[in-house]
């Protein structure tokens, strides 16, 4: 039963030091990770259907300007689309509006 107890809790532990590590990295090639952009980063709504990406820190820059929202029918459906290096945003991230203005960025999916 000791040996059961001790592996169990190896296991969770080594579990959560790996997801973790996972939140913690940062994205190929850029010295910022997911977690800095949820952080970091607003949607603001440009007009009609055209959503902007505003980040408050500088290195969180290529975001900003790879980054772009679109409303496909509300406010419930905002899609978030970055190019070049910052793609992997788009499967990780969703912008969730917080009025007609204002969203913020949710990279925990």
């Amino acid at each position: 039963m000791r040996t059961f107890i001790l592996l169990v809790l190896s296991i969770g532990v080594s579990s959560l030091s790996m997801g973790a590590d996972i939140e913690g990295s940062n994205i190929k090639g850029y010295d910022f990770g997911y977690g800095a952009v949820e952080k970091g980063c607003t949607a603001h709504r440009e007009s009609g259907n055209t959503i902007s990406i505003r980040c408050k820190e500088k290195r969180l820059k290529p975001v900003s300007r790879s980054c772009e929202g679109n409303m496909y029918g509300g406010l419930e459906n905002v899609k978030l689309n970055c190019s070049g290096g910052l793609w992997a945003l788009n499967q990780r991230c969703k912008i969730e509006m917080r009025g007609a203005d204002f969203g913020e960025i949710n990279c925990r999916i």
